[in-house]
């Protein structure tokens, strides 16, 4: 590769912003921002808690499938024109759900944000960096990504929050007749705009066409938005890399998939029921909303140790590390009893929670090379998609059956070892024998 095609480290980090605020963009497919317009869209509607809560396991389920497709099309058509495609559907169908009148239009509108918000933008957003970045530079990348994606997610958080506060019902005349338009759909409303206005063209102007973002004059097609940083230090094996076939026949991409798509089980779990588990355990709703806050430093903090020792390390120690402290936490919370206990047990959770982010977002292309990454990445991402939504239930069956959480908190620190144990078995070094088997 020419040098005089490499992108520099400010095209780099620009990169690495438009990344995140891909990412940020997700918000109204994630549970938390649905959350958010949940009761006021209850009312509206005239829907029950329990029909609602079908909806939105249902439609995060079959939203994961998206994620397949997405990647397909990260590889075929490259980042630029995948991105913007997901981001148009995505700002779509935020505005198609802000208007939506009957139960069978708002499982089809929350299908639709869930699987092109949640799930398809979540891959092309780490695709801009994981499958293009070289593999030095991976770790420390990822790692300013995360941080960003933590203040950009804070914002949006923050600013819709006051919007659903200050923003009240509309009420427009229409041929003589008044229209009330109740306040969460004007809000809903405007992140649709938003999407199209904002982030849309922060794709268009920041992330050049595919070929000539790969330095590429002679017209490669499928040759992606950061592939000219691949420069001559690195070997063609990390321009390449294995197929998704050979990839997910590999013990890796199942050791690395399945055990931090577990951490995002046991992490929706806990979220949605955290405060309800904290006075289980004595602790008051000051204690909790204080906890939240607590938590993002120690996030952030190891969002960038993480990428520093993921390069001088390896994945794999970084992955056995993270799921280590995730365990002994685990088997630690049905102990607790003192404030200091608490925050001990919050600040690890974070640490392991802030290493294991990072993780997903380095190993595919660290692992498996840059040739089918989007593919692969997209399954990964299908899978702990999955089980995000499947972790608030298992949590509360723990509640209905025994009574209490210790016994999902037991069950996950069990699981949370088994899945550090395995790890050191793998092997994260693939041989020519894989490569031709490509």
């Amino acid at each position: 590769m020419n040098r005089k095609t490499e992108m520099t480290a400010g095209q780099r980090g620009v990169y690495v912003t438009i990344a995140a605020i891909c990412m940020a963009a997700t918000f109204p497919g994630r549970t938390q921002g649905l959350g958010m317009i949940t009761e006021a869209l209850l009312r509206d509607l005239n829907i029950d808690r329990i029909t609602y809560g079908y909806y939105n396991l249902w439609t995060a389920l079959l939203g994961a499938l998206f994620c397949i497709p997405a990647g397909t099309a990260l590889d075929r058509y490259g980042c630029r024109r995948t991105l913007i495609a997901v981001i148009g559907a995505l700002g779509i169908s935020v505005l198609c759900m802000s208007a939506v009148q009957s139960e069978t239009g708002l499982f089809a509108t929350l299908l639709a944000t869930r699987g092109f918000g949640q799930s398809a933008l979540s891959v092309a957003s780490i695709a801009l960096i994981s499958k293009y970045f070289p593999k030095r530079k991976l770790g420390v990348s990822m790692g300013f990504y995360s941080i960003q994606t933590s203040f950009f997610f804070m914002a949006v958080f923050g600013a819709v929050g006051w919007a659903l506060e200050h923003v009240g019902n509309y009420v427009a005349t229409v041929n003589g007749i008044e229209i009330a338009i109740a306040g969460w759909r004007l809000v809903w409303g405007g992140i649709g705009i938003v999407l199209l206005l904002v982030c849309l063209p922060s794709v268009l102007v920041g992330v050049r066409r595919d070929r000539l973002a790969a330095g590429d004059s002679g017209g490669r097609s499928g040759a992606d938005t950061l592939a000219a940083d691949a420069d001559s230090r690195e070997s063609p094996d990390e321009t390449s890399g294995l197929t998704f076939g050979t990839a997910i026949r590999t013990g890796a991409f199942w050791i690395f998939g399945l055990s931090i798509s577990f951490f995002n089980l046991v992490s929706s779990g806990i979220g949605l029921y955290n405060e309800h588990i904290l006075v289980e355990r004595g602790f008051d709703a000051e204690t909790y909303h204080f906890l939240l806050v607590m938590a993002v430093p120690f996030g952030l903090a190891a969002n960038m140790a993480a990428g520093i020792m993921a390069r001088r390390a390896g994945v794999r120690p970084l992955l056995i590390v993270c799921l280590t402290i995730m365990g002994a936490t685990k088997f630690m919370f049905p102990f607790v009893e003192t404030l200091a206990q608490v925050y001990v047990y919050t600040a690890a959770f974070s640490l392991a929670g802030g290493g294991l982010s990072v993780l997903f977002f380095i190993v595919w292309a660290d692992l498996f090379g840059k040739r089918e990454a989007g593919r692969i990445q997209g399954a990964a991402q299908m899978m702990t998609v999955a089980a995000s939504a499947v972790g608030p239930v298992l949590f509360a069956f723990s509640k209905e059956w025994t009574g209490a959480y210790n016994a999902a908190f037991c069950a996950s620190g069990i699981l949370s070892l088994a899945f550090a144990l395995t790890a050191c078995f793998i092997t994260t070094k693939f041989t020519e024998k894989h490569k031709l088997q490509s």
